[in-house]
C-alpha cells in the first residue's frame, strides 16, 4: 500500500505545484494530515470532521504573519480518475455531511459567513473559517491533479493576518502557475474574490452555477461586498 502522506509532500514538491504556502508549510513541518477511506461518505466525513475539530481549536494561537499551515485530508476512494462534476459533487456533499455535524453546537468566525454566494464564506469548523482547495486525478489544472482525492483546509485567518505579504505571495503563485502550467486558474480570473465557493473544487464554473450547499447557520447581521478582500489601492 502506498503511503498517502509520501505522495501528498512528492506532489508539493512538484514544479507543477503552484501554491508557495504549501511547500513553506511542508518546509516548517506545519502540514497536518489525514487519511480517510473515502470522500463523500458519511463515515469518512464524521472521522474528517473530528481529526480537523481538533486542528481548528488549537490553530489561533499558532497563526501570524510568518506562519504557514494546513490541514490536508486525503482519500483512498475513489481511486479513479474522477470527471470534475463528479467530484466537485462528492466534495460538497462530504462537506454537507462534515458542516450538519459542526453547526449543532459551532457558530461563525468574525466577519465570515457560511453562506456560499457570499464573497466573505468560508468552511467552517469550530467558529473557524476555512478556504479550501481541492484536488483529485481528474483535475484540468495540473496544480490539482494529485493521485488521490484531497482537501487542503486553509485558514482565512491566516490570510488575513499575512496582510500585504498575501497579495505578494498571490502575484508569485500566479507567475508561478502560468510558467509551469501554461495559464492562470481562469477560475481566478474570472470571479477573483466575489464567490470563493466556485474555487474550492478547482473546476472553472459555469456563469449560473449555484453552490449545491446548505448554511445551517444563521445568516449573518453584516452584508458584506465584493471588495471584502480586495487588493488595496495605491
Amino acid at each position: 500500500m502506498t503511503d498517502p502522506r509520501a505522495e501528498l509532500e512528492e506532489f508539493i514538491g512538484t514544479k507543477e505545484f503552484s501554491c508557495l504556502g504549501a511547500r513553506s508549510a511542508l518546509k516548517r513541518g506545519s502540514i497536518e494530515h489525514g487519511h480517510y477511506p473515502a470522500l463523500g461518505d458519511p463515515e469518512s466525513a464524521r472521522a474528517n470532521y473530528r481529526d480537523l475539530l481538533g486542528y481548528a481549536r488549537g490553530i489561533r494561537p499558532t497563526l501570524s504573519d510568518k506562519s504557514f499551515r494546513t490541514f490536508v485530508a486525503t482519500f483512498e476512494t475513489p481511486g479513479e480518475v474522477l470527471d470534475e462534476q463528479v467530484h466537485e459533487r462528492l466534495l460538497w456533499q462530504h462537506l454537507q455531511l462534515m458542516h450538519d455535524i459542526d453547526s449543532r453546537t459551532y457558530g461563525l468566525d468574525d466577519g465570515a459567513t457560511s453562506d456560499p454566494d457570499e464573497p466573505n464564506f468560508g468552511f467552517h469548523v469550530a467558529g473557524h473559517a476555512f478556504f479550501l482547495v481541492g484536488m483529485h486525478p481528474g483535475a484540468s489544472r495540473a496544480s490539482r491533479r494529485f493521485v488521490r482525492p484531497a482537501i487542503a483546509f486553509n485558514s482565512l485567518m491566516q490570510f488575513m493576518l499575512l496582510g500585504e505579504k498575501f497579495f505578494s505571495m498571490q502575484d508569485a503563485i500566479r507567475k508561478r502557475e502560468a510558467t509551469n502550467n501554461g495559464s492562470v486558474n481562469p477560475s481566478f480570473t474570472e470571479y477573483e474574490y466575489q464567490m470563493p465557493s466556485r474555487h474550492f473544487s478547482g473546476r472553472m464554473t459555469e456563469e449560473d452555477w449555484k453552490c449545491p450547499f446548505t448554511s445551517r447557520h444563521e445568516a449573518s447581521s453584516v452584508k458584506y461586498t465584493s471588495d471584502v478582500m480586495q487588493r488595496p489601492a495605491g
